[in-house]
């Protein structure tokens, strides 16, 4: 035993020698990856820096700066292309990338009582008048884009840092700019962003306001084609705050005034009947208007353009659960058996009502009746 182990030995100096002890004393000792913390406290490690945006170090040479064959586009998915070419743009983008950036870092400070949040809120609050009093009148329909566009993360800033009326003002800001935009189909996004104020004022309890707010979006169609699926929406919003809210004459009046508002848009009223006629009929029902839940569910059969009752156990949109009232009526009862929903559908409308109106997933049951 003590001859193999010396075999051993031997072996392993042969192939693995030992270093000197100069140079063992010489072997620096292993550095710390992270500076030493107070005996409980969780490691402090270091976040890695994201490298900076490759378009704020790029530049277009003096004597190319006139040229501005490439400012003219309206596309914004042609944003960096044009801004690479198009001096004008190019200062305007850069201005837009700096804020997104500080208003990013300003709300994530603020998340954790950084000391210097409130000086990055007002380094982004700096660049976003800069970039809104360099380039809002400006020549170009990009360089009023990217000035729409500072809007967005200054918002989102303003929220998080619980400065509701700068917030509100900036909602306001970006509506009238967006109304005078020289980008393609002003209207669509126009009408998200009223819809977007008024859940922000529904947010902080001020349902009058955005009462009004709506009124004003509605009323876009006077003078103008507005964009159906945003308007939906928002009125939609507006309903349903007010029926959760008990307050269904509010929501009643929203409803007809959207309706009144778009019936000149027949193209659209595939649209209009869901879910804005739903939610009608949902009051009108609860009411036990039985010829007012007729009216509407004749009008919303001829709209539709297909059976929300195709299947045995419908959970679209409330529909036909919401009828579920004024179902012993005959009247009304024919008139779901002509929009196609079958006798086990019609018979089961009362299931679940206890807990509320079931719906789709993802959206809220509204109050049982």
């Amino acid at each position: 035993m003590n001859s193999l182990a010396a075999l051993a030995a031997l072996f392993l100096a042969a192939f693995f020698p030992a270093a000197p002890l100069a140079a063992q004393a010489e072997k620096p000792a292993p550095q710390q990856t992270t500076e030493p913390t107070t005996q409980g406290a969780p490691p402090v490690i270091p976040r890695p820096r994201r490298p900076p945006n490759p378009m704020l170090s790029h530049d277009i040479p003096p004597e190319k700066r006139g040229d501005l064959s490439d400012c003219a586009s309206r596309d914004k998915r042609s944003i960096e292309f044009v801004a690479k070419n198009c001096w004008p743009v190019l200062q305007a983008y850069k201005t837009l990338i700096r804020l997104r950036g500080a208003s990013k870092s300003a709300i994530a400070k603020q998340e954790r009582q950084a000391p210097d949040a409130i000086a990055t809120k007002n380094r982004a609050l700096s660049l976003a008048n800069q970039l809104h009093s360099q380039h809002v009148g400006g020549r170009w329909p990009m360089q009023n884009y990217v000035a729409q566009s500072g809007y967005q993360p200054l918002i989102a800033m303003l929220k998080a840092f619980g400065d509701h009326e700068a917030a509100l003002a900036a909602h306001d800001d970006y509506i009238a700019l967006q109304g005078r935009t020289l980008m393609n189909n002003p209207t669509f996004l126009r009408g998200y962003l009223y819809k977007d104020k008024s859940e922000y004022l529904l947010e902080l309890g001020r349902r009058d306001e955005a009462l009004a707010n709506f009124t004003a979006a509605t009323a876009l169609a006077d003078r103008e084609p507005i964009d159906m699926i945003s308007n939906v929406e928002h009125a939609e919003l507006i309903a349903y705050d007010a029926i959760i809210a008990k307050d269904e004459d509010r929501a009643l009046g929203a409803i007809n005034m959207f309706l009144d508002k778009t019936e000149r848009h027949s193209r659209h009223q595939d649209l209009v009947y869901y879910p804005i006629r739903i939610l009608k009929i949902y009051i009108l029902a609860g009411r036990k208007d039985y010829d007012g839940v007729l009216a509407e569910l004749k009008t919303f059969n001829s709209l539709s353009r297909r059976n929300l009752c195709q299947h045995d156990k419908p959970i679209e949109f409330y529909f036909p659960q919401v009828v579920s009232p004024t179902q012993s009526d005959p009247r009304i009862a024919a008139e779901l058996k002509d929009f196609g929903c079958s006798e086990a559908i019609i018979a089961g409308l009362d299931d679940n009502m206890a807990d509320g109106v079931p719906a789709s997933e993802g959206v809220k049951p509204l109050p049982p009746r």
